[in-house]
This record gives structure tokens, C-alpha cells and sequence, in this order.
């Protein structure tokens, strides 16, 4: 993890909200846990949340980008996802985990259900509730490290969600790539959570039929945190950078720790937030355009004094690639794991020893 003066906020994507769509459900405070859960946000004036919004159209790259709608013990929850195949979807495991501690959500048991949302044209074409829900074996809740681990865990942090029927022909199945990710890689996330901009940081409410995407570029990792955090990378972090009301460049990761990867124009450069938790980031193939799944985004934060959302604050999410075993035990071999992307545009900046920068105690 990271730390800036003693002060490490994590910010956990996943949103209680209540609607009249999704009625039924008690309004709730959008605190899960204790910790305060603010989407896609954008850059500063003229750029702004509105154009973030995707089309919803069978022809988007995002329509297989999905919500879905978490409800138990009387609350309900949205979180984003990615289509994967005809009946399974990736999301966050934190997203189904009941009680912080990584508890899966008990589907059978009466008044609780997993729905997951399909979008197209900005309406709701289809609303599938789940037969199943898996959870990576080794999430044991957002936060939690294995044992003899002092710090604070986001690994594993990964379900596979399986529908109760085939998810629309419109709906774009993703692959995913197996190749590391190194730093400087770029990438493009899409999510339906809390949005707002870099200078108010988040202003706007989360929504199930309405779904933005944005652009960063990874900085940091964290490795396997069964091993210390040695092996395989298994958590990316990216900052958010944009000039501030008072003129100034917030490039937090270049300044703090020296890792300095390319700043996007004011309309691309995007953050997360809430509710787009298990939603993804891809990496484009430069040779067909294919968007190919690399991560699940799942928590966002920042250092003492940044407003939560703007230009200076930080997220991250979980690399798919250390995770393919699971993902295809998970959705019965459904998934499509691209063997050799080595085409992927996937950028090394030689950050080489700055790439991992770890905080070894939990506060």
C-alpha cells in the first residue's frame, strides 16, 4: 500500500444506493464497513461528467460492461462488472462479501439476490439474476492479509458472477490477456459508479443504466501477498493528474515516489470511485482494436488534504493475469484467456526499482 504522513484512506467501491428501478430496498448511507464509499470522474472545465457517459449501444465497446445490484439484510449495493462469457461475469469479491471478512453472499437464502444489469440505447434491456456467485479463495476481506502479514491486503479482491440465462447477443464478451502488465501500460476503465471532476471531486450520484468510461496509465504494483508481496504483481495503482483550481499540476505518484508516467489530455484523464468496483480496465490491441480485459478496478484514495475524487487522488484494482487458474475454474472453462498478447499495446517506461512502494503497517 501506500503512505503518505501516517494517513493511508481507502476508499471501497462498493455503493449502497436505493431507487425506484431497484425499489424495495431501505435507503442507506453510503458507509460499508466504517469506511466512506464516494465513478469514472473527469478532468477540470470544459471537460465533465456528461461526457464521460457512454452511448449504451450495441456498437460501444463498453456493452459488455455491466451493473449489478447486491441486496441482503435489507440494503442493496451497486457494483460494476465485465461480460466474460455468455452466462459469467467478473466482478470484485468485496462487492459479495456480507460482513468485510469474506463471506460470500448466501443467494438462497430468501430476500437476497445478485441481479446484474444490461444496458443498450440508455435503457435497461435485461436484468438477470444470478444462479451463482463465486469468491477467490484467498480474499478474506477487503483489508485483511493473510496471517503474518502486517499491512493492509487488497489482493484477491475478485468473483466470478453466473447468470440464470444468456446474457443479451448485443452484449460484447470480453477477453482477457495473460501478459504482465508493466508500468506506463495504458489503460481504459468503465464503470457505473459516483462521478464528478477534478477540481470538486465527487459530485454525482451512481446509476444502473448509465455508465461512463475514462484513461489512465499504471504506476505501481503490489505482489502476491500469500508470498510477502514477492512474486507475481497481483494490485495496480494509478494516480489521477490534472491542473488544480490554483493552476497547479497534481501528478501525486511522479512527485512522491519519482514514478512519472505520461499525463492524459484534461478529456481523457480519469479517476474512480464508488460502485465502479469490479468494473473494468482494458488494454486496446493496435492492430484490431480489440478491447482485451486486464484488470477489475476496486478502490480508490487518497493522501492528507486531497478532496476524495480529485486531481492528486489514486486508485487501483486487481491483475487479472495472476488470477487466470481461478477465473477458469470459476466460469467452467467459459472464459477466453489470450495466450500470447504480446501485440497488446502495453507500455514499459523502465520505472524498474520504483515500481513497488509498500506500506508494512495497518493503520
Amino acid at each position: 500500500m501506500l503512505r503518505q504522513n501516517n494517513l493511508f484512506n481507502k476508499v471501497v467501491g462498493v455503493t449502497l444506493i436505493a431507487s425506484a428501478f431497484f425499489a424495495g430496498q431501505t435507503q442507506a448511507s453510503p458507509i460499508v464497513g466504517g469506511i466512506v464509499t464516494p465513478t469514472i470522474t473527469s478532468g477540470a472545465l470544459p471537460d465533465s461528467p456528461a461526457a464521460h457517459v457512454d452511448a449504451n449501444t450495441p456498437n460501444s465497446p463498453f456493452s459488455g460492461v455491466v451493473s449489478i445490484n447486491i441486496r441482503y439484510d435489507g440494503q442493496s449495493f451497486i457494483c460494476s462488472g465485465a461480460l466474460v462469457g455468455k452466462r459469467s461475469v467478473v466482478s470484485a469479491g468485496h462487492c459479495v462479501d456480507t460482513d468485510g471478512n469474506g463471506h460470500i453472499i448466501d443467494i438462497n437464502k430468501p430476500g437476497n439476490d445478485v441481479r446484474v444489469v444490461f444496458n443498450s440505447n440508455g435503457n435497461v434491456n435485461a436484468l438477470i439474476t444470478a444462479s451463482a456467485v463465486s469468491m477467490n479463495s484467498n480474499y478474506a476481506g477487503f483489508g485483511n492479509c493473510p496471517a503474518g502479514i502486517n499491512s493492509f491486503c487488497v489482493n484477491d479482491d475478485i468473483s466470478v458472477i453466473t447468470l440464470s440465462t444468456d446474457a443479451p447477443a448485443s452484449a460484447k464478451i470480453y477477453r482477457v490477456s495473460s501478459n504482465p502488465v508493466t508500468s506506463g501500460t495504458h489503460i481504459v476503465m468503465a464503470g457505473y459508479g459516483t462521478s464528478g471532476d477534478g477540481i470538486n471531486g465527487y459530485t454525482v450520484s451512481p446509476s444502473f443504466s448509465k455508465k461512463r468510461s475514462g484513461e489512465n496509465y499504471v504506476d505501481l504494483f503490489d505482489g502476491d501477498d500469500e508470498q510477502g508481496f514477492g512474486g507475481a504483481n497481483e494490485v495496480y495503482y494509478a494516480d489521477f493528474d490534472g491542473v488544480n483550481a490554483k493552476g497547479v499540476l497534481q501528478d501525486t505518484f511522479c512527485t512522491q515516489y519519482g514514478v512519472c508516467s505520461p499525463v492524459l489530455p484534461n478529456d481523457k484523464e480519469s479517476g474512480i470511485g464508488g460502485g465502479d468496483s469490479g468494473g473494468p480496465s482494458f488494454v486496446i490491441d493496435p492492430n484490431t482494436g480489440e478491447y482485451i480485459l486486464v484488470a477489475n478496478n476496486t478502490f480508490s484514495g487518497n493522501f492528507q488534504g486531497q478532496v476524495k475524487g480529485s486531481f492528486g487522488t489514486y486508485f487501483g484494482g486487481i491483475l487479472l493475469a495472476s488470477y487466470t487458474d481461478y477465473l477458469v475454474a470459476a466460469t467452467g472453462g467459459a472464459i477466453q484467456i489470450v495466450p500470447e498478447p504480446g501485440s497488446i499495446a502495453i507500455l514499459g517506461l523502465g520505472l524498474g526499482m520504483l515500481l513497488m512502494i509498500r506500506r508494512r503497517s495497518k493503520v
